[in-house]
């Protein structure tokens, strides 16, 4: 498992949590993602100003041990995909006119492209999103809503949106099922799940954040 530690830190380290190892970063790291053959991880490096604020964060792929990482361009929130051959994200706000959206990339930072892009409507700003998400078959991505009432799926490639839950409380972290047949996301007042479909949720456990499902 990989996992930030502050301090411009990410560690490694064993199911059990034995084995942790530290790889240092120039930068603040988060947000890690590993490679489908767990050779490589994605993560968010974030350049903070004098005054503590975030001022630039962009995404990276290095070697597990920490060795040659490269920046792939501007983004946080990275989500390998299963098959290893795209990474989505969320676009940094100034990248897609003040309205972050769902991008993919290539590992090596080429073929960037909408999956769910966002953009202005007068003074506020349509679609677009946050916290995405494969499904495990690739060829899907649940994503959080821009203004983060609503879970969607949609294709890799874009195109019609699924509304899988719709109601006022903010969510986050929506993750699918092994099968692919469910969605899991958390809110403030817990853990829930529901089809993948959409339907009504079902609160599975209490006080939650991010969320991870383990594969099989």
């Amino acid at each position: 498992m990989a996992y930030d530690v502050g301090r411009a830190r990410l560690a490694v380290a064993n199911a059990d949590g034995s084995g942790e190892h530290l790889i240092t970063i120039e930068m603040s790291a988060i947000d890690p993602s590993w490679s489908p053959d767990s050779s490589q991880l994605a993560f968010t490096g974030v350049q903070y100003d004098d005054t503590g604020n975030a001022e630039d964060t962009s995404l990276y792929v290095t070697q597990a041990d920490g060795s040659n990482y490269v920046r792939i361009g501007d983004g946080t929130e990275p989500d390998w995909s299963p098959a290893g051959d795209w990474i989505v994200y969320r676009s940094n706000p100034a990248d897609s006119d003040g309205c972050p959206g769902i991008w993919r990339k290539r590992p090596d930072g080429s073929g960037n492209s909408p999956v769910a892009a966002g953009t202005p409507d007068g003074s506020v700003c349509a679609g677009g999103g946050s916290d995405p998400s494969f499904s495990p078959n690739g060829k899907r991505v649940a994503f959080v809503s821009g203004d983060g009432t609503t879970i969607f799926t949609t294709g890799v490639y874009g195109g019609k949106k699924r509304r899988v839950v719709h109601d006022p409380a903010p969510k986050t972290s929506p993750v699918f099922s092994p099968s692919g047949r469910t969605v899991v996301y958390s809110t403030s007042s817990g853990l829930w799940k529901v089809s993948a479909k959409g339907g009504r949720p079902k609160r599975i456990a209490g006080s939650a954040a991010s969320v991870a499902w383990q594969p099989g």
